[in-house]
């Protein structure tokens, strides 16, 4: 049986959001790895317990964003050598169009987009908390809230406000305003307002 565009999206959106799963999953096992080696370390008294138990409390949220961001990038680089950067491009262009609102082009902005970001906020972020922490834990943990105030910016600059016309259903896009508008409507209150100004 031949397989149509709708089972094939249906199949590749969910291979798509299984991600965010499989990098809570992975995420979570790599903390309680990094728990499990303090206690350890503490246990043969290679370092204070006190001290690592606090730096921890402070660096593992900013560790745990970095981990899931890095799981996900790795993932999505997946996806992009499975599928190519748009995903469905090899899908019915005017099926997507109606089932969505927009082509496969209107993904691979997003999807290349969302990579980019999934770079800054996992392995890069991730590198420089490992560095830090080799310094301090604290100060490791205090570069953590600094890069994530400025990696929401980023985020926000080079994700939301760049794709804010241009998101499917499928990834949380509502109705945009500005496509139900009434073109021909519009044209006719200025040339209106144009005749009005010449009188």
């Amino acid at each position: 049986m031949e397989k149509t565009s709708k089972d094939v999206f249906l199949k590749r959106m969910f291979e798509y959001k299984a991600q965010y799963v499989i990098a809570t999953v992975f995420s979570l096992a790599i903390l309680f790895l990094w728990i499990s080696l303090l206690f350890f370390l503490e246990d043969m008294k290679v370092i204070d317990g006190n001290n690592a138990a606090c730096g921890f409390f402070f660096l593992s949220p900013f560790l745990a964003i970095a981990l899931f961001n890095t799981s996900t990038y790795l993932y999505s680089q997946h996806l992009v050598k499975k599928y190519g950067a748009d995903l469905f491009g090899d899908l019915d262009q005017d099926w997507l169009r109606e089932f969505q609102g927009f082509d496969s082009s209107a993904f691979g902005e997003i999807f290349t987009r969302l990579i980019q970001c999934r770079k800054v906020a996992g392995p890069y972020m991730l590198a420089v908390i490992a560095l830090t922490s080799l310094i301090h834990t604290g100060f490791a943990a205090f570069v953590g809230l600094i890069y994530v105030i400025a990696y929401v910016f980023y985020r926000e600059t080079y994700l939301d406000i760049a794709i804010a016309d241009k998101v499917p259903r499928s990834m949380g896009g509502g109705v945009v305003v500005s496509r139900i508008i009434d073109r021909e409507f519009t044209d006719k209150i200025d040339q209106l307002n144009k005749n009005l100004e010449k009188k």
